[in-house]
């Protein structure tokens, strides 16, 4: 009720409100048939079954007759002048896609999220994704508006990310005229941790089985997104700029969180989350791969890091993710190389009391390697070494 309240309150602009019921069972059917009753412009289309939000939105697009197209989920809302902000931009600029910004809410507190706060989503104007890449990162198709033009024959798939793909070959299609707004139009629901009435977005993050969902969903995403872009960007180095950028995107904004929490938590079906980022990473073209800033650090570094706190299985997963991706791509070796340099501070004392023997002592320095070639230590290191702990014999 609240989400179309919002709708309608918007009368400065002719619009049909196009609900997609899927198949609830809250009662939600009765409410928005009673408001189609009282108003034309609410128009209903049913489910027989529950299908998820992709499906849903499905039967919104084949049901709506508008020449523009903006979308809005259940829990959320469109802020006041949402939409006359969102039509007056495309009218005075000749856009074919226009991106207004959007806050958080709990219920008490609003907020903008941090990977959202980029030059290329926040400040207005006139954009396009080849030379604005950070609009990939707002790539939900809710706080924007399409023209119909960019959206033929496009289809939402999938019950997580399916709205990236998506939105991101709409934007695509839209080229050079993308116009980005300062207007907030859209206010997202993001329930406190704890809240029982948790968004279906923020509960893809909550399990390690659900993460491998999305790296399993990724595959495909990033494939259609290749596609799109060898369709609608002439340049070669573009489309790879735009292909890398949107993996990068992919590791750093709906893998590098999932794989964090299951280490740090040591979740079940953290092994199946790395069989299924090991699938993501092996159907990345090799090219793409090897160009990635955000692969070693956000996906194949953090299990290194955590290496002797990973049950068998886990372990295991981790390993033959970091072999197969290194085979596939060597050029990765040597970045992963330079995060694992380490920096170890000596220090002598009895376990018992803490205290600084005296006199000389024995002392045996273990090293071990995960990598392919054994570790190796520099004379300058080792002579430091000496000289610290003043002739005590090392071995």
């Amino acid at each position: 009720e609240r989400a179309l309240g919002s709708v309608l309150a918007e009368r400065e602009v002719a619009l049909e409100c196009v609900v997609a019921d899927d198949a609830s069972t809250d009662g939600t059917p009765d409410l928005v048939q009673a408001l189609a009753d009282r108003d034309p412009r609410v128009v209903i289309v049913r489910a027989p079954a529950n299908e998820g939000p992709s499906a849903a939105r499905n039967r919104a697009l084949r049901a709506a007759r508008g020449e523009w197209l903006t979308f809005l989920d259940a829990d959320d809302r469109l802020l006041p002048g949402a939409v006359p902000a969102l039509m007056g931009a495309a009218a005075s600029t000749g856009a074919l896609a226009v991106v207004g910004q959007r806050i958080w809410t709990d219920g008490i507190d609003t907020w903008v999220s941090a990977a959202y706060d980029r030059p290329d989503i926040r400040r207005p104007g006139r954009k396009s994704l080849v030379r604005n890449p950070g609009l990939l990162y707002y790539a939900s198709a809710t706080g924007k508006l399409f023209h119909r033009s960019c959206t033929e024959g496009l289809w939402f798939e999938g019950r997580v990310l399916g709205d990236q793909p998506w939105t991101i070959r709409a934007l695509l299609r839209a080229g050079d005229r993308i116009e980005v707004i300062g207007d907030v139009v859209y206010e997202w629901s993001r329930p406190r941790p704890g809240n029982e009435f948790a968004s279906i977005t923020a509960a893809k993050h909550g399990s390690a089985r659900l993460a491998a969902e999305a790296a399993r969903v990724a595959v495909l995403a990033l494939a259609q997104v290749a596609e799109e872009a060898g369709r609608t960007i002439p340049d070669a180095g573009d489309r790879h700029g735009l292909v890398v950028a949107y993996l990068d995107r992919l590791v750093a904004s709906d893998l590098a969180g999932p794989v964090a929490r299951a280490l740090a938590r040591r979740d079940d079906g953290t092994d199946e989350l790395f069989a299924a980022v090991d699938g993501f990473l092996g159907a990345a073209p090799a090219v793409v791969l090897d160009d990635s800033r955000a692969v070693v650090p956000h996906v194949l570094r953090p299990p290194i890091e955590r290496w002797w706190r990973l049950r068998p299985e886990p372990r295991a997963a981790a390993w033959t993710m970091l072999h197969r991706c290194l085979a596939r791509n060597p050029a990765l070796e040597k970045e992963l190389r330079r995060g694992l340099l380490t920096r170890a501070t000596l220090r002598i004392a009895d376990p018992r009391d803490g205290r600084v023997p005296r006199g000389r002592a024995h002392v045996a320095l273990t090293l071990a390697s995960l990598a392919r070639e054994p570790v190796r230590i520099c004379r300058g290191a080792l002579r430091r070494v000496r000289r610290r702990l003043a002739g005590n014999r090392v071995r």
